[in-house]
C-alpha cells in the first residue's frame, strides 16, 4: 500500500513538474518572439509566439501579441482572429477590444465595431474603458457619416444625403451637428418649414449653437419675418458678440423694416469689426442711400469699389443717387460704368442671370430700352424664378406703356414670394393707373371699330386680330378693358374705323 501511495506521489510530481516546465517553456518562447518584435524581426517572432500558444493555448496577452505581429505583416485577417481567440480567453481583456476596434473603424465598419463594444460592455459593465471606446467609435462614425452625407448632397445625391443623416440621427439622437445639417440641406432646397423644425430639434439639444441660430435667422429673413429674424441674430451676438456678419445682418433686418437708425447702428459697427469686408460697406452704403443721407452713402460705395472694383451694381446705385440729386450727367456717367462691367463679366460666363439683371437695369436708365428687355428677357430664361428680374421686367414694360406686359410680369414677382410684399402690390396699383389712364385716353382720342351682330347686338372696340373665323375685339367697360371674340358667322357687319 505504501508503495502505491509513493507511486502516486512520484507521478504527480512529476506531471506538475512537466506541467510547470512547459509554462516556464511557453513563457520562454513568448518572451523571445517579444525581443523578437521589438527588433521588428516579425517572422521569427511569430514563429516564437505559435510555439508559446502551443505549450499553452490559453494566454490572451500571448494572441494578443501574435495579432499585432500579424498586422505588421499586413496579414490582416491572422489578426483579428487572433485578437478574437484572446476576448474568448478573457471577454474582459480590454486591449483585444481596442485593436479589433481600430481595425474595424479603419475599416469603416463602424456599425460592427460598435455592435462589438456594446456586447463586450454587457459582459464589463463595470469597465470605463469599453464604455469611452463605444462613446469614442460612435463620434468617429457620426463625423464619417455627416461627411459622406454633405459630399452626396453637393454631389446632388440627396436621397442618399438624407438617407446618411437619419442614420446619424440613430447613432446619437442628442448631437446638435446633425439636427443643423438637416436644417441647412432643406434651407437650400427652400424648405423652410422643415428646415425650421430640425433648427429648433438643434436648439433643444444646444441652445448656444450660434450657428443654428444664424441659419433660423436668415430664414426668417428669406421669408420675411424681419422681427423674428433680428431675434435670431440677437442670440448669435449674445454668444459672439463680435460676429460681424451677425450684426451686418441684424442691419439689414432693420433696413427692411425701415427703421433706418437701428440698421445703421449695426452696420457700422459691423464695418469697424471687419472694414476691408466689401459686402458690409456695401449694405450700409444702401443704407445711407435709402435714408437719403447721400454724401455718406456715396462716400461708403466708393470704398466698395476700392475694396472690389467689379462689386454687382454699385454703380448703377451710385447713379440712381445722382439722378435723386439731379446730377443727370454723373448718373449717365455711373449707368455707363454698370454696362462696361457686366459686358466684361459676361465674356466668362454669358449666362449668369445677376449680372443679365444689373446689365438691363443700367441699359435702362440709359432709355436703350430695347437692349434692357434683350437682357432682361435672358436673365428670365436662365432663371424663371428670379423675382426681381420680372421686377425689372415689370419696370421696363411699364416705360415702353407696356402695361398689360407690365402687370403680368408683376403677378410673376409676386407668385415667387411666399409673403405678402407690399411694395409689389403698391407697383402693381400704379400699372392699373396707369393703365386706366392710357384706356380713357385712346378712347378719347382714338376711333373705334364697330361689330355688328345678327341678333341686334353691337360691340365697339378696337380689332386686335382677326381670321376667317373669328375676330378679337379690345373692348373697355367703365374703367375696365378686355377681350372679346366674336364669330364671323354670328356677325352682320363691320365697321372700321379710320385711324390716323
Amino acid at each position: 500500500m505504501k508503495k502505491i501511495i509513493e507511486t502516486i506521489v512520484i507521478a504527480v510530481l512529476f506531471i506538475a513538474l512537466i506541467f510547470i516546465g512547459r509554462q516556464k517553456l511557453a513563457a520562454f518562447y513568448f518572451n523571445k518572439g517579444s525581443g523578437y518584435y521589438d527588433q521588428q524581426r516579425y517572422k521569427e517572432a511569430i514563429k516564437y509566439f505559435n510555439k508559446s500558444i502551443y505549450l499553452n493555448p490559453l494566454i490572451d496577452t500571448v494572441h494578443y501579441s501574435l495579432g499585432n505581429t500579424y498586422l505588421q505583416e499586413k496579414l490582416e485577417d491572422k489578426a483579428i482572429e487572433e485578437y478574437k481567440e484572446a476576448i474568448r480567453i478573457n471577454s474582459r481583456f480590454i486591449w483585444g477590444y481596442e485593436a479589433l476596434a481600430d481595425i474595424y473603424t479603419r475599416k469603416g465598419l463602424y456599425q460592427k465595431t460598435i455592435d462589438m463594444l456594446t456586447q463586450a460592455q454587457l459582459i464589463a459593465q463595470d469597465n470605463k474603458e469599453i464604455s469611452d471606446l463605444i462613446r469614442y467609435t460612435s463620434s468617429i462614425y457620426l463625423s464619417a457619416l455627416l461627411n459622406s452625407s454633405i459630399d452626396a448632397f453637393l454631389n446632388h445625391n440627396k436621397e442618399k444625403a438624407y438617407e446618411l443623416l437619419k442614420i446619424a440621427l440613430k447613432v446619437n439622437p442628442d448631437f446638435a451637428y446633425t439636427y443643423y445639417v438637416f436644417g441647412y440641406f432643406y434651407y437650400t432646397e427652400q424648405k423652410y418649414d422643415q428646415a425650421i423644425n430640425m433648427l429648433e430639434q438643434a436648439v433643444k439639444i444646444d441652445s448656444q449653437f450660434y450657428l443654428t441660430h444664424k441659419l433660423l435667422g436668415d430664414i426668417y429673413f428669406k421669408k420675411n419675418m424681419f422681427y423674428q429674424a433680428i431675434n435670431e441674430y440677437k442670440k448669435v451676438l449674445s454668444v459672439d458678440k463680435n460676429n460681424a456678419t451677425a450684426l451686418s445682418n441684424l442691419g439689414l433686418a432693420y433696413m427692411n423694416l425701415e427703421k433706418y437708425s437701428e440698421a445703421v447702428y449695426f452696420l457700422v459697427q459691423a464695418v469697424q469689426i471687419n472694414p476691408n469686408k466689401a459686402n458690409f460697406r456695401y449694405s450700409l452704403a444702401s443704407v445711407y442711400r435709402d435714408r437719403r443721407m447721400f454724401n455718406e452713402a456715396v462716400s461708403e460705395y466708393q470704398k466698395v469699389i476700392d475694396l472690389d472694383s467689379g462689386y454687382p451694381n454699385v454703380h448703377n446705385d451710385l447713379g440712381d443717387i445722382y439722378i435723386a440729386e439731379g446730377k443727370s450727367e454723373e448718373a449717365r456717367k455711373e449707368y455707363q460704368e454698370e454696362v462696361s462691367l457686366c459686358q466684361q463679366k459676361l465674356l466668362g460666363n454669358p449666362r449668369d442671370p445677376f449680372t443679365l439683371k444689373d446689365l438691363s437695369y443700367a441699359f435702362s436708365k440709359l432709355k436703350d430700352y430695347q437692349n434692357a428687355l434683350n437682357n432682361i428677357k435672358k436673365a428670365i430664361a436662365i432663371k424663371p424664378d428670379y423675382q426681381e428680374a420680372h421686377l425689372l421686367l415689370a419696370l421696363i414694360q411699364r416705360e415702353l406703356k407696356e402695361y398689360d406686359n407690365a402687370m403680368n410680369s408683376l403677378e410673376k414677382a409676386r407668385s415667387f414670394s411666399r409673403q405678402k410684399q407690399l411694395f409689389i402690390d403698391n407697383e402693381i396699383g400704379r400699372v392699373k393707373k396707369d393703365l386706366e389712364t392710357y384706356y380713357q385716353s385712346r378712347a378719347k382720342y382714338e376711333p373705334l371699330d364697330e361689330v355688328y351682330l345678327k341678333n341686334g347686338g353691337m360691340f365697339r372696340g378696337t380689332i386686335q386680330k382677326e381670321d376667317n373665323n373669328r375676330i378679337i375685339l379690345e373692348i373697355s367697360i367703365g374703367k375696365s378693358t378686355g377681350t372679346v371674340i366674336l364669330y364671323r358667322d354670328d356677325i352682320k357687319q363691320i365697321v372700321k374705323a379710320e385711324k390716323n
